[in-house]
């Protein structure tokens, strides 16, 4: 099942932070849900099997009681039973004083026994004693008529007791109410024979029988009854329904289908709409059983408090999680939310935006990510501006000083023919030798091969042998195999011409110059200039070095410091813009002694490919 578009659309366009806190709130409503419905249905079992268990063992006790009450009364008449003063009392014409006994006798075993609330004894002819006698008429007719048919009953028992339901009257006024009575057939029993002489009838307390089932009766519905196999109502809180009968009842017809195997068993059913949890315990007198119901609800009544109680605490709890949650959530998105002003400030064109960084989480790394690129930005911008500054100052001293090249030469070869008269040869090697390198320079390109730059550069050197005479003197040193590898034109002319200018010419004395270029390994070429000049102080040195750092960016930041940084920055420049790399540039310099540069560069053969393997 897939979820709608319109849902996917306004999913999408939500806010992280939205989506975040939502996205808290799904897992945590879920882990919810999941485990306070698994803790509902564990606990609402748990509460259900104990409450059913209370009640089990409240319907044992119930019926424990009654047939305690049972077997107390059951042991009184047959001690009546077996009483052979009684027998012959019954069993001969009895007398006045006999009457009497037997009737203080049985007041007697009324008032000590608080189970019976009537107790008489009938003889064949209808003589009778009884605990206490009834003067109305009415009252007297509905009790007789109930005898008969208890006697009757009990006839056909042969002397064995017959417990049934009888008519009493209350202790407190003389209103007929139904209970449980004693009635068994006496008989005269003798060495050789044994015949009826009459009946004994003990009537149970009502009161006494309501007291047993004390703890299943409650207000909330509930019901009891003791009812016999087909039926038919012996005892229950409401005398009206004492002898009816719940055969057709739905609490009779679901316990006629359970399959009884147990004296006790509980048991489900529906009466209407309700719900109702059944209970039924046998009883060992006569077929009786303890039956009765209990609704659901109050079965599920601590369920179901424990169920809103638990209810109360989710809502508190989701309540917490979203204020939490909404903490959190604006904790990582308020550093997104910093970022992302930001970037947009930076997409207008404002590059010294940055971010205070807090902290040393994750957010916290991509903010000082973001600091740096935007420092790099600057720094970038700040390079290509000012090497654009350069290359425009430098077209413009070119063209400042651009001289008609032609001319200039042929006023060289005029020079160079006036001095041929005159007989000075130095000065025609001069002009020959300027001629050479302004040719070189109208040849025009940005590059040149090794062997070029080293006879550019020896015509270069001869123009101040010839000004210095026996005071200076240069050596060039190529090593064999790399006259034909490139590099960019005048790399070396300028850093030479450095060395003479502040070096050499300040110095008294003999003046020697030293170039080197060898190869250093398969793929890289050494370059040495070294003069024995006066030289620089610790001081200076440094500043020269620091200045000449290409991380630094001071030559950028003071182009026109000098003419000898000019000269060093636009040559190492070019180098770093050419192969795309640091040239490792080393100075050593002493005061008096000379000083010494050392760069190394890649090797780059014609075509500007970069030769791996061997030297070219």
């Amino acid at each position: 099942m897939t979820m709608p578009q319109p849902s996917l659309r306004a999913l999408r366009t939500l806010q992280f932070r939205s989506k975040m806190i939502l996205s808290f709130f799904i897992v945590i409503g879920l882990t919810a849900v999941i485990m306070g419905y698994s803790y509902y249905r564990m606990m609402s079992h748990e509460l259900e099997d104990s409450t059913l268990q209370g009640l089990e063992k409240m319907t044992e006790q119930t019926v424990d009681t009654l047939e305690l009450h049972f077997k107390t009364v059951g042991n009184i008449g047959y001690s009546y039973f077996s009483d052979t003063s009684l027998q012959k009392f019954l069993d001969n014409t009895p007398t006045f004083d006999n009457l009497q006994y037997y009737r203080n006798k049985l007041e007697g075993q009324k008032m000590q026994n608080p189970l019976i609330s009537f107790i008489k004894i009938t003889s064949l002819d209808g003589e009778q004693v009884s605990s206490y006698y009834y003067y109305n008429s009415s009252l007297r007719s509905l009790m007789d008529e109930n005898q008969r048919e208890m006697y009757q009953e009990a006839k056909q028992l042969d002397g064995f007791p017959l417990w049934a339901v009888s008519i009493t009257t209350d202790k407190n006024a003389l209103i007929p109410i139904h209970t449980i009575s004693y009635v068994q057939q006496l008989k005269r029993i003798t060495t050789n024979s044994q015949h009826p002489i009459g009946y004994i009838q003990i009537d149970m307390d009502p009161a006494i029988l309501e007291k047993a089932f004390l703890g299943l009766q409650n207000d909330d519905g509930s019901t009891y009854y003791i009812a016999d196999s087909k039926g038919r109502i012996i005892f229950t809180n409401t005398n009206d329904e004492i002898g009816g009968s719940i055969a057709k009842s739905p609490l009779f017809t679901a316990y006629k289908q359970e399959n009884i195997s147990n004296r006790y068993v509980d048991f489900r059913f529906k009466e209407g709409n309700n719900s109702n949890i059944g209970f039924s315990q046998s009883l060992h007198y006569s077929d009786w059983v303890v039956i009765g119901s209990v609704p659901l609800d109050r079965i599920l009544h601590k369920v179901n408090v424990f169920r809103n109680t638990l209810i109360f605490i989710a809502v508190i709890s989701f309540l917490a999680a979203m204020l939490l949650g909404s903490i959190i959530a604006a904790g990582v998105t308020r550093p997104l939310k910093e970022l992302n002003k930001k970037m947009k400030l930076v997409e207008m064109g404002d590059f010294q935006a940055s971010i205070q960084v807090k902290g040393a989480d994750e957010l916290s790394t991509i903010q000082h990510s973001f600091n740096k690129m935007i420092a790099e930005i600057r720094k970038l911008i700040s390079k290509v501006y000012e090497t654009e500054l350069l290359k425009k100052e430098a077209e413009i001293k070119a063209l400042q000083s651009q001289i008609n090249p032609h001319f200039l030469y042929n006023t060289l070869s005029t020079i160079d023919s006036i001095s041929s008269i005159d007989g000075d040869q130095r000065v025609g090697d001069i002009c020959l030798a300027l001629g050479n390198m302004l040719r070189y320079n109208l040849n025009g390109g940005s590059l040149a091969t090794i062997k070029e730059e080293v006879t550019q550069l020896t015509q270069y050197l001869s123009i101040y042998q010839i000004r210095f005479a026996e005071q200076f003197h240069y050596e060039m040193n190529v090593e064999e195999g790399i006259e034909e590898l490139i590099i960019p034109k005048f790399l070396i002319q300028p850093l030479v011409e450095n060395a003479i200018i502040h070096g050499l010419e300040q110095k008294v004395g003999y003046k020697s110059l030293h170039v080197i270029i060898r190869s250093l390994n398969h793929e890289q070429l050494e370059f040495v200039i070294a003069d024995n000049g006066v030289g620089m102080d610790a001081a200076t040195l440094e500043l020269l070095s620091k200045r000449l750092d290409p991380l630094s960016g001071s030559v950028i930041r003071n182009p026109l410091s000098s003419r000898t940084m000019i000269g060093l920055a636009n040559v190492f420049k070019r180098i770093e813009m050419y192969y795309e790399c640091d040239p490792k540039v080393h100075i050593e310099s002493n005061p008096g002694i000379g000083t010494v540069i050392h760069f190394v560069l890649p090797k780059r053969a014609a075509g500007g490919d970069k030769v791996e393997g061997h030297d070219r």
